[in-house]
């Protein structure tokens, strides 16, 4: 299974990619969030491959655009607005709404490793 990673912060970055790796997963980084919406194929007007199975999104970007401006522009293609997405933040995040909107799952930092882990076979149906 592909997970992508859009997370700016470095250490958590590697830290997750190291962890994912070791449950099995093929992760894709990205390094900010155009990056993101180029290869998931946001912006383009053909059929571009979806380069993964889950997405994991921080919250705060740095930057102009947020994480749940991210997911916004990636749910308003019809072929990604199934596409499991996991928002993650260290700030209090309390817009319910919003995130039933986004249909994303909320993971607060700090979390246990484990946490994301068993969140993502939960979400995929996967026992990897």
């Amino acid at each position: 299974m592909r997970v992508g990673l859009l997370e700016d912060d470095v250490a958590i970055q590697e830290m997750l990619l190291l962890v994912l790796q070791d449950e099995g997963y093929a992760v894709v980084t990205y390094a900010d969030a155009e990056n993101c919406l180029e290869a998931l194929g946001v912006r383009s007007q053909g059929e571009v491959p979806i380069p993964v199975d889950l997405m994991i999104v921080d919250w705060r970007l740095n930057g102009s655009v947020s994480g749940t401006e991210v997911i916004r522009q990636i749910r308003s293609v019809p072929r990604l607005d199934t596409l499991p997405i996991i928002l993650t933040t260290a700030a209090t995040f309390t817009d319910t709404d919003e995130l039933r909107n986004l249909q994303v799952t909320l993971l607060e930092k700090p979390f246990a490793l484990d946490d994301i882990t068993t969140l993502i076979r939960e979400m995929t149906h996967s026992h990897s």
